[in-house]
């Protein structure tokens, strides 16, 4: 991929992840079976939970984009993992009615 690529990709990450941490991206959260999600999770734990791992995501591109090694670009698909995992376990454990 090319940096500005990796620039667009962390930017619009960044930008909907503090959407949705401040409340204000909750139509990010659309799609799907919406009235079985309404009645199992929280939504609004899950729009914070969405946008702290979208914040992070972004994060991670960003440094990823200035870095050439293998190892680096393996580092950032560990920390992409961590980074899903965590939300899955956050959802599942806290979000959950």
């Amino acid at each position: 991929m090319s940096r500005s690529f990796d620039f667009i990709l962390a930017g619009a990450s960044l930008i909907v992840g503090i959407m949705l941490l401040t409340g204000n991206g909750a139509f990010f959260m659309k799609g799907g079976n919406a009235q079985l999600r309404k009645k199992k999770y929280d939504e609004k734990k899950m729009e914070k939970g969405s946008g702290l791992a979208l914040v992070l995501i972004g994060i991670a591109t960003f440094i990823d984009s200035y870095t050439t090694t293998v190892a680096a670009k393996i580092g950032y698909i560990v920390v992409l993992a961590v980074i899903l995992g965590g939300l899955v376990g956050y959802i599942k454990k806290k979000c959950t009615k």
